[in-house]
C-alpha cells in the first residue's frame, strides 16, 4: 500500500496533468469524436482501406484502382472532419507533452519514470 504522503502526490499530480492544456484539448477531442458517429465511420473506413491496401502489397500484388481510389475517398473524407483533425492534432500534442510531464517526475523522483511504470505489471 502507498504511504499517505505518496497517495497524495499521486493524486495531485494526477488532478494536475487532467487540467494541463495538452491534457483537457485531447479531452476535449475525445469526447467529441465518441459523440460523432459520422467521424468514427470516417476513421474506420480508413482503417479498413488502409488495410486492404496493405495485404494488397505483402501479398506482391498491385493494389487495384478501385482500391486506391477508395483509400484516397477516404483520406479525403478524414481531412475533411473537423472532429476526427481535432483529434489527430489534440493525440500529436499529447505525444509531445507526456515525455516532458514524464521527465518532470522522473526529476522530481530522482528515478526514470518511464522505465519504473514500463516494469511495473497492471500499468
Amino acid at each position: 500500500m502507498l504511504s499517505t504522503e505518496v497517495n497524495a502526490a499521486a493524486l495531485a499530480f494526477g488532478r494536475a496533468l487532467r487540467v494541463a492544456p495538452a491534457v483537457a484539448a485531447y479531452r476535449v477531442a475525445a469526447d467529441a469524436f465518441e459523440a460523432d458517429p459520422t467521424a468514427q465511420q470516417a476513421l474506420a473506413a480508413l482503417q479498413a482501406s488502409q488495410a486492404i491496401y496493405v495485404r494488397a502489397e505483402q501479398a506482391g500484388l498491385t493494389p487495384s484502382e478501385q482500391q486506391i481510389d477508395q483509400l484516397r475517398r477516404s483520406q479525403a473524407a478524414v481531412r475533411a472532419s473537423e472532429v476526427l483533425m481535432s483529434q489527430l492534432r489534440a493525440t500529436n500534442t499529447m505525444k509531445k507533452y507526456l515525455p516532458i510531464a514524464a521527465g518532470e517526475v522522473s526529476a522530481a523522483l530522482g528515478a526514470d519514470y518511464a522505465s519504473l511504470i514500463a516494469a511495473s505489471p497492471g500499468c
